[in-house]
């Protein structure tokens, strides 16, 4: 890209790499609220809210984003950064705090984008959910409150949107947001600097604690033993608590005087996402993102991904960068090839279909006979069907061509014909791709009642 005067697209264009390279979340965080002003020379200017956006993005992704920019522009370019406005709320001892407990780099910064209100309930999170939003309009009350589920579910969203809601009903509430890996850390460089005291007053004075994957506290014997106090602390003043782990409080390798007490509040888990709820989950991330794609691609993307929210929206992201980077339209076939890693072997078991079921949709669809599929006519009306169920069986079996040519009645070279005839026309005809992905959809439906 060589137009260095659209500033909008090369940021976007930059913005979506860094997507693909980190992830959703740290981008939704660090980066959404970041704009980029001007290139002057050899630096763009970019424009930042506060100190602590500047601080992280400066330290962990500047690198990223000055080799993006470089792939983007064809320039080296250095990065200038300006604040946009002044906090309205001086972080809490900055100058009198030691550099060994500094604040964590996300102290009174919540991902802008992880709200109730963008939270997507089903069935699989709605206790988990109503628990959080309990605990957002009356803190202390719900204390305290443990959320555990797999990887990639949610639980950090509800994390920052009980942030959110404090902030709405008491905008002083001193909020901490941080992983169990920070506490840890931070507490180590509060020995070593001996500065052990300032540490426990910054979080033994919070109005609320959000402390995210407690199962890295296990075997750091002293660091539990830290957070047991500041827990108790915190507890017994009626201040909210809210744990995040992977697995529940039991299972955890902890102490049981830490367990009982996580225990003694409301455990709530967050399932795996049914069908309806992942749907709805992309639909909600494709309007976000802007992304032209239609509700069967979202459908296929949701029968096929299914144990993480975060792999979902990777899978969106990926499909929509692509389809937007090659200029194509969406198709099945496409889609399944682009996402592939995200499918595990079990999950694309269901996907293995007979050719007789892809006849039987086709024949249907076209209104022809199944018999007519290896009959030796060549009229169009029947011509077009079969290779249109050749390309399908080409892509939703693992059979070779000359064994997909022999279930009908043709040698593999029709077969190879067919799929690049059908291929182009999945490219250059919009209303045939939409007419190819509703008989996959059927295929796929019928498949898996089977």
């Amino acid at each position: 890209m060589d137009n260095l005067t659209n500033i909008k697209e090369i940021w976007q264009d930059v913005i979506s790499k860094l997507t693909a390279d980190i992830g959703l979340e740290p981008v939704d965080l660090w980066l959404s609220q970041i704009t980029a002003l001007v290139i002057e020379g050899d630096t763009l200017k970019l424009e930042v809210p506060d100190e602590i956006i500047y601080n992280t993005v400066k330290q962990r992704y500047e690198e990223k984003i000055i080799a993006l920019l470089a792939q983007s522009t064809g320039k080296v370019l250095k990065i200038n950064y300006s604040m946009s406005l002044v906090p309205t709320e001086p972080l809490p001892q900055s100058k009198a705090t030691p550099a060994s407990v500094a604040l964590p780099a996300n102290y009174y910064s919540f991902n802008p984008h992880y709200t109730f209100e963008s939270f997507i309930m089903g069935t699989s999170n709605r206790f988990a959910f109503a628990s959080a939003e309990g605990v957002a309009k009356t803190p202390g009350q719900t204390n305290p409150f443990f959320i555990y589920s797999a990887p990639g579910l949610g639980k950090t969203h509800l994390l920052h949107a009980i942030a959110h809601g404090l902030f709405k009903n008491n905008s002083s509430a001193r909020i901490l947001y941080t992983a169990s890996e920070n506490f840890v850390n931070e507490y180590i460089d509060s020995v070593r600097g001996g500065a052990t005291e300032q540490f426990r007053s910054k979080y033994r004075k919070l109005d609320c604690l959000l402390l995210d994957d407690i199962q890295f506290l296990v075997n750091k014997e002293r660091s539990e033993e830290e957070f047991f106090y500041t827990f108790n602390s915190l507890f017994e003043s009626k201040k909210q608590i809210v744990v995040t782990s992977d697995r529940p409080p039991r299972e955890l390798a902890l102490g049981q005087r830490l367990i009982s007490r996580f225990l003694s509040g409301v455990v709530a888990d967050i399932k795996i996402p049914d069908f309806e709820t992942r749907v709805a989950i992309l639909r909600q991330k494709r309007d976000q993102h802007k992304y032209a794609i239609p509700d069967d691609i979202i459908t296929f993307i949701a029968e096929n991904v299914k144990k993480s929210i975060r792999e979902l929206e990777g899978c969106l992201i990926t499909v929509g960068n692509y389809c937007s980077n090659m200029s194509i339209q969406p198709s099945i076939d496409g889609v399944l090839e682009t996402i592939k890693d995200h499918i595990s072997d079990q999950d694309s078991e269901d996907k293995k279909v007979a050719t007789e079921l892809i006849k039987s949709v086709v024949a249907e669809k076209y209104s022809v006979e199944l018999k007519d599929f290896n009959s030796k006519k060549r009229n169009e009306n029947i011509a077009f069907p079969r290779q249109v169920a050749m390309y399908l069986a080409c892509t939703l079996t693992d059979l070779t061509q000359t064994d997909i040519g022999e279930a009908f009645g043709r040698d593999h070279a029709t077969v190879i014909y067919a799929k690049n005839k059908i291929s182009q026309l999945v490219q250059s005809d919009p209303y045939f791709n939409e007419t190819l992905n509703q008989i996959i959809s059927k295929i796929k439906t019928v498949n898996n009642q089977g």
